[in-house]
């Protein structure tokens, strides 16, 4: 009888401990909030023109949008190799992803989660603009890549993201 109440004893002493501890940690865990406002220019060249070489430069904008809120992206491309015939593939992942720096990164950081980035079937050209809205009725986070052009010369990108 006596082994049953302290039995009893140590499973509650452990369901009373463990219940703060659980609220702690959760406390503590990382929370994605929903990004604010972006405005930045990001620049990069690159001779080669495959998109899973490991070393092609990429660059990468991360965000979350808040439940019941709209979003738009523009990227415009201000400096492109190959002028108004240079152009780069747009690309999502549905997901947060900030594996790089300062917007940048290179193919084979991306090899993680190659498998889940898909294209959006678009393209940045030069003076004209890659814009989407993101939002819906639930917090989202994506990531939207575009490999830098090859051609050798510089190409600059001016980002934005603003509630609309």
């Amino acid at each position: 009888m006596k082994k049953k109440i302290l039995g009893l004893i140590v499973a509650i002493i452990v369901v009373c401990a463990s219940v703060p501890a659980f609220l702690v940690v959760s406390l503590l865990a990382p929370t994605q909030q929903p990004t604010g406002p972006l405005d930045f220019t990001v620049s990069g060249k690159s001779d080669c023109l495959r998109f899973l070489n490991n070393s092609v430069p990429a660059i990468y904008v991360p965000f979350n949008v808040a439940a019941n809120e709209n979003w738009q992206l523009t990227i415009n491309c201000t400096k492109m190799p190959g002028g108004a015939n240079g152009y780069t593939d747009v690309y999502i992942y549905k997901g947060y992803w900030n594996g790089g720096s300062n917007y940048t990164c290179t193919s084979s950081d991306l090899y993680p989660i190659l498998s889940d980035i898909q294209s959006v079937d678009r393209q940045i050209r030069l003076n004209s603009a890659f814009t989407e809205t993101y939002g819906g009725s639930t917090q989202q986070s994506y990531t939207v890549f575009f490999v830098v052009p090859p051609g050798g010369q510089q190409a600059t990108f001016q980002v934005t993201f603003k509630q609309v």
